[in-house]
C-alpha cells in the first residue's frame, strides 16, 4: 500500500453529476475530480440573496421612517417655541388688561398639547431607531445565510486535496451521496506511489 493515502469525501448530500477522475488517474492538488449536482444549492443561493436584498430594503425603509420622525420632531420643536413665546406675550397682555384671561388659557392649552406632541414624536423616534437596529441585525443574519449557501454551492465541486494518484473510486455518476454525521468517501488518493509499504498479517 502507499504510505500516505488521503480519503476524499463530500460535506454535502446530493446526486453526483460528473466524475472527472478514475482508477490510476494522476491528479494535482485543487484539481476538480467530481461534481455534485449544484441546482438545489444555486436555488438556495438565489433565494438567500433575494432575502438579503429584501432585508437591505427594510433597513432603507426603517431609516426613511426615522428621518421622517426626526423632521417631525424639528417641526414640533419650532411649534413649541412659538407656543411658549405666544404664552409669554399673552401673559403680558393679560397683566395690562389688553386681552381676556380666556386667551391666556387657550395659549396654555396650546403649549401643553404641543409638549405632549413633542413627547409622542420622541417616543416614535425611539421606536424607529429600534426598527432600524432590528433591520440591520436581519441584514447580518441574511448575509450569514447567503455566505453559508455560497459555501455549500462551492462544496458541490469535489477537488483533490493533494497531488497523487486515484487508487479507489467509490462513486459513479448519477449516484446519490448522503453526508450526515460522517462525510462519505468518494475517492482515495495515494499521495506518492513511489513510496510504498508492505502490510502483512
Amino acid at each position: 500500500n502507499a504510505v500516505t493515502t488521503v480519503q476524499v469525501g463530500s460535506q454535502i448530500s446530493g446526486q453526483v453529476k460528473d466524475i472527472y477522475a478514475d482508477f490510476n488517474t494522476p491528479v494535482k492538488k485543487g484539481q476538480v475530480i467530481a461534481r455534485i449536482d449544484p441546482a438545489t444549492f444555486e436555488l438556495r443561493v438565489n433565494q438567500t440573496r433575494a432575502d438579503l436584498d429584501a432585508a437591505e430594503s427594510a433597513v432603507a425603509v426603517a431609516r426613511s421612517g426615522l428621518a421622517a420622525q426626526q423632521a417631525e420632531f424639528g417641526r414640533v420643536k419650532i411649534m413649541l417655541a412659538d407656543a411658549e413665546r405666544d404664552l409669554a406675550r399673552k401673559k403680558m397682555l393679560v397683566d395690562k388688561k389688553f386681552i381676556s384671561p380666556a386667551e391666556l388659557d387657550k395659549a396654555n392649552v396650546v403649549l401643553d398639547s404641543t409638549r405632549e406632541q413633542l413627547k409622542a414624536v420622541q417616543a416614535q423616534i425611539e421606536v424607529s431607531q429600534a426598527q432600524v437596529q432590528s433591520a440591520i441585525a436581519a441584514v447580518k443574519q441574511r448575509d450569514s445565510l447567503l455566505r453559508q449557501a455560497q459555501v455549500d454551492l462551492e462544496r458541490t465541486i469535489i477537488r483533490a486535496p493533494v497531488d497523487g494518484t486515484v487508487i479507489l473510486r467509490n462513486v459513479d455518476a448519477g449516484q446519490t451521496v448522503a453526508a450526515s454525521l460522517q462525510a462519505p468517501v468518494l475517492f482515495t488518493i495515494a499521495q506518492d506511489l513511489r513510496d510504498m509499504q508492505v502490510e502483512a498479517a
